[in-house]
């Protein structure tokens, strides 16, 4: 990556940056400031074991600098603004931040090359630009430019780490909100552009409010996210810790189902989903009537029994109270107990109408229980929970999540860890 950033510097064009006036160095320069700002405030986010990812919206001083200045100028701008903000911000060791330095600059390389192979010109001194003519270069630089940053680092992460490529990628994707947040604001970059030429670097400036409007968003949206996590979590673990029988029981069915979701082959936000459901699935046990029958040994009574069927719709009750738990998990919680044959509760649903996740999630809760120890019984070898999961198959159990169980080494690492 080194090697090829240096290969890019070498070879970029830079004489349509030497022949800019005052006013137009003072843009760009305006730009890289906007852009440190910004890189200075991201959110960081975690992926993988002890790596990371950050969010910010320097993408739309690049996009802006490439559309008035041309590739040159966005690659100045990163040359500029990386090194000082992993050098001098955020104190990375200097094998990471050169990395970093390295794989931006060879993104922006790239990306620009794509910008001018599709028709894209530097708009500074055109007096009446076209901005229609710069929509499908514009389109075509950012999304190869971030196609090659999340490969890179997934890459880099992957090789550091040793996880799967794919989960690794899918996994930026969805934490640092780029792909998709980075896209969506992007056309402020167009109107930076289209400012600029109008108003000169009074354009340029025009743009601060609304990027500190969006760094604001992200800021919440992200500490509101992790402040309900951990809240949640807070919750299970104080309804798990009422009965040393089902300690850990949530966060151990959160992470046999996301397994289960991956092996089905289900998109990253659907897998994250049904992890998240899976977690909260008993939420609604928090109350302390549920706590001596969670606690009794013996067979449950008719009246005993529809409580406990109850914790399911008290849960949504309480999911529902916290806006930021999206609905599909909350759906997906209502349903886990539903059966293929229409015999679960609370709603009897059957067959199609029960949503995958919440098929995933009965599985999963049945074979941690299956595999753990109880009151009344010990725990079951994993032959007798295959057998068990076959039996029940089309009855209790969706078919291709019992296939997708039984098929792959999902449930053999799962019983060796919880023996571990």
């Amino acid at each position: 990556m080194w090697l090829g950033a240096v290969v890019c510097l070498l070879t970029t064009d830079w004489n349509t940056l030497s022949s800019l006036e005052n006013n137009s160095l003072l843009a760009l320069a305006g730009l890289v400031v906007i852009a440190v700002l910004s890189e200075s405030l991201a959110i960081g986010v975690g992926v993988g074991k002890g790596g990371s990812s950050t969010a910010s919206v320097a993408f739309v001083p690049l996009l802006a600098s490439v559309q008035l200045f041309g590739p040159a100028g966005g690659i100045l701008l990163f040359a500029v603004t990386v090194p000082f903000v992993e050098f001098i911000v955020r104190r990375k060791d200097a094998f990471r931040a050169s990395f970093n330095c390295a794989q931006t600059i060879v993104a922006t390389t790239l990306a620009g090359a794509v910008f001018l192979l599709f028709g894209g010109q530097p708009l500074e001194g055109v007096s009446s630009p076209n901005m229609t003519s710069q929509l499908w270069p514009f389109m075509a630089f950012g999304l190869l430019f971030l196609a090659v940053n999340h490969a890179a680092v997934s890459l880099a992460i992957t090789l550091s780490q040793g996880l799967p490529f794919r989960r690794v990628w899918q996994q930026v994707l969805a934490n640092s909100g780029a792909s998709l947040n980075d896209l969506l604001i992007s056309p402020i970059a167009l109107a930076v552009a289209f400012l600029y030429v109008q108003f000169g670097l009074a354009g340029i400036l025009i743009v601060l409010l609304p990027m500190l409007f969006i760094r604001y968003s992200y800021l919440t949206t992200s500490k509101l996210r992790e402040s309900n996590a951990d809240l949640l979590t807070a919750l299970v673990k104080a309804i798990e810790i009422r009965d040393p029988y089902t300690s850990g029981h949530s966060l151990r069915v959160s992470q046999l189902a996301q397994k289960l979701a991956e092996a089905l082959g289900l998109n990253r936000i659907a897998v994250d989903r049904i992890a998240n459901a899976a977690l909260l699935h008993d939420i609604g046990k928090i109350e302390a009537v549920y706590t001596e029958i969670l606690r009794k040994p013996d067979a449950l009574s008719a009246e005993e029994r529809a409580i406990m069927e109850s914790h399911v719709t008290r849960g949504v009750q309480l999911l529902r109270d916290l806006s930021s738990v999206p609905e599909e998990v909350v759906r997906i919680v209502r349903h886990h107990h539903e059966r293929e044959d229409g015999r679960g509760y609370p709603d009897g649903l059957l067959g199609d109408e029960i949503p995958i996740g919440s098929k995933i999630i009965v599985l999963c809760d049945a074979v941690d229980a299956m595999l753990s120890d109880r009151p009344y019984r010990g725990a079951l070898p994993l032959p007798a929970v295959l057998e068990q999961l076959q039996q029940n198959a089309g009855r209790q159990f969706d078919h291709r999540v019992v296939r997708a169980a039984t098929r792959t080494q999902v449930l053999v690492e799962y019983a060796e860890a919880m023996r571990i």
